[in-house]
């Protein structure tokens, strides 16, 4: 007889099968997906001066780099209460 998956034994295995999914589609999609670039963006950018690039550059990593803090973030919240539970 085969035992029945309890709650925190299934919620791993979604989340291995959720993960396993993510890593699947990243390895399979497309490469032109990781560098889309409208072709109109990168006539304006290849014409430019060395200072518009520069600043566009700068522009780049002030968008960037908030986001990666957030995301971070909210990961290590989360992973600090993954063993929480609403119980009562």
């Amino acid at each position: 007889m085969q035992k029945v998956a309890n709650g925190a034994n299934r919620s791993w295995i979604v989340s291995r099968a959720a993960r396993g999914l993510a890593l699947l589609a990243g390895i399979f999609s497309p490469a032109a997906l990781f560098a889309q670039a409208c072709p109109l963006c990168y006539q304006s950018a290849s014409a430019a001066s060395s200072r518009f690039i520069e600043a566009l550059r700068g522009g780049i990593l002030v968008l960037f780099i908030p986001t990666v803090l957030i995301g971070a973030c909210v990961s290590v919240v989360t992973y600090r209460k993954r063993g929480a539970s609403d119980e009562d």
